[in-house]
């Protein structure tokens, strides 16, 4: 039987997409010394600034910030994503090659179609990776599947304690997108231009909300199992 390799594989349908929903998770697991690994599905070159090129380097700028293991491109297209067999089958072939424990994807509510689409490629190819006859390749099973929020934030999430030094790697992280967050000349004003101080306020409101400096939530399908009641915070 294979063992797992990563303890986690973050996917984002575009460059930022885990830094804004999980950054401040991936600096937590890296601090504690575990191995992270982070897919974006597309190179988002259909964003209103940037391209992909650029878009590409503040990624790998950002992964080297979050001190992640690896960070991939699958290259699909931007405003692309389909539940298809083509886009299911790469991603289950990532999910046998890295073999995470756990995998985050963005929360399939979400107001952006490629996010809700992510969401439901990584669903079904966390299912069609544990299946023996599905491929060649040796199955992998993935002990658990959460969601991240981007822009949408009411669906009851769970909330991840984050200590002053997660959120400031988080913040550090983001501020690599210069394409997506900073105005200047010749870029087309967007929702995301004063995000980083509305992702701070919400991070730092989820934190206050559990008695904590940070928090961010996270979505999951299953019921949440606990064996005792010792380590919840309230």
């Amino acid at each position: 039987m294979q063992s797992c390799r990563y303890d986690v594989m973050v996917f984002g349908a575009h460059p930022d997409d885990a830094e804004i929903g999980a950054g401040g998770m991936i600096a937590q697991e890296v601090r504690l010394g575990r191995k992270v690994v982070i897919c974006d599905l597309t190179a988002g070159e259909m964003g209103s600034n940037g391209d992909a090129v650029q878009r590409r380097a503040e990624a790998l700028a950002s992964a080297e910030v979050l001190g992640v293991s690896e960070r991939l491109c699958l290259g699909f297209p931007d405003r692309g994503l389909q539940l298809c067999d083509n886009q299911i089958s790469e991603i289950v072939r990532v999910l046998r090659d890295y073999r995470p424990r756990m995998v985050l994807s963005p929360w399939h509510g979400d107001d952006h179609l490629d996010h809700v689409q992510a969401a439901g490629l990584v669903r079904a190819a966390a299912l069609n990776a544990r299946l023996r006859k599905y491929g060649s390749s040796e199955p992998w099973t993935v002990e658990r599947v959460w969601e991240y929020f981007i822009h949408e934030t009411s669906a009851n999430p769970l909330l991840l304690r984050l200590d002053d030094e997660d959120g400031a790697i988080k913040q550090k992280a983001l501020r690599c997108y210069l394409s997506q967050f900073q105005e200047g000349e010749g870029t087309v004003s967007t929702r995301l231009h004063g995000l980083l101080q509305r992702l701070e306020w919400r991070d730092r409101y989820a934190g206050s909300q559990i008695g904590a400096p940070w928090a961010e939530g996270f979505w999951q399908r299953e019921p949440l199992g606990l064996y005792d009641l010792r380590n919840m915070l309230l």
